[in-house]
């Protein structure tokens, strides 16, 4: 059925990977904070520093989604395990390093190309929300920072909410805050176990942004390679 014809009001938006370019950010980022704290004087090289991170965010990542390790934690021991990993036992430039991480990644502003014509556009057509996993202290800066804050109405955390994405409940608790029916609701993110596996549990259509046209098992509701498609499918 065209999308047209489902008479959508509500559309939720994930933040990272969706809108905001994380990829692009995080080495910005991180290479910002290689060379503030002069890492490169303990003998370590940028691109093994970045490696390392990327290695031990997804590790913790992954056991916080899993609700095995506190927020602090993934903070804090990513870098302390990525400074182990050159044989550096210094738990103050970890600490400093992990603060420097929250300060410094939400004033990068990059966002994925045409992300906010189509924001523009879509605006004037329905109810723009956000549902993100991301912690409060960085993710309404980032939308603050990369000017595209004020298209959005509700914007729902997992840290408010105390569920995170693909639990039912944050689903649940986004649509009753916007007054959404799930008939007229519709999710679009980029990961397909969180975002669309998790929408499409709640009962809700989905559109799985797929920049880099990874294979799935099954169909999203719409699927698109750039986010202007968007403008296709509205």
């Amino acid at each position: 059925m065209p999308m047209s014809q489902k008479k959508y009001k509500h559309l939720f938006f994930d933040i990272d990977r969706t809108l905001w370019d994380y990829e692009t950010n995080a080495v910005d980022t991180l290479t910002e904070m290689y060379y503030k704290r002069k890492l490169d004087s303990y003998g370590i090289s940028l691109q093994g520093y970045l490696d390392e991170f990327y290695y031990w965010n997804d590790f913790y990542w992954e056991r916080f989604m899993a609700g095995e390790v506190s927020k602090e934690t993934l903070r804090d021991d990513r870098f302390f395990k990525t400074l182990d990993a050159f044989g550096i036992k210094n738990p103050e430039l970890a600490l400093t390093l992990s603060a420097d991480y929250i300060e410094i990644s939400p004033t990068k502003t990059k966002l994925f190309p045409k992300v906010t014509e189509t924001l523009a556009w879509l605006k004037n057509k329905y109810h723009l929300h956000i549902i993100t996993n991301g912690f409060n202290e960085v993710q309404f800066q980032k939308l603050e920072n990369s000017g595209i804050r004020h298209y959005f109405e509700r914007i729902i955390t997992s840290d408010s909410v105390g569920y995170r994405k693909p639990h039912t409940k944050i689903f649940e608790y986004a649509l009753t805050s916007a007054n959404a029916r799930k008939s007229e609701s519709l999710m679009i993110g980029d990961n397909w176990d969180i975002d669309i596996l998790g929408a499409k549990e709640f009962g809700i259509d989905q559109v799985y942004f797929n920049p880099h046209r990874i294979d799935h098992p099954e169909k999203a509701t719409y699927e698109i390679y750039h986010f202007e498609e968007l403008q296709n499918i509205l």
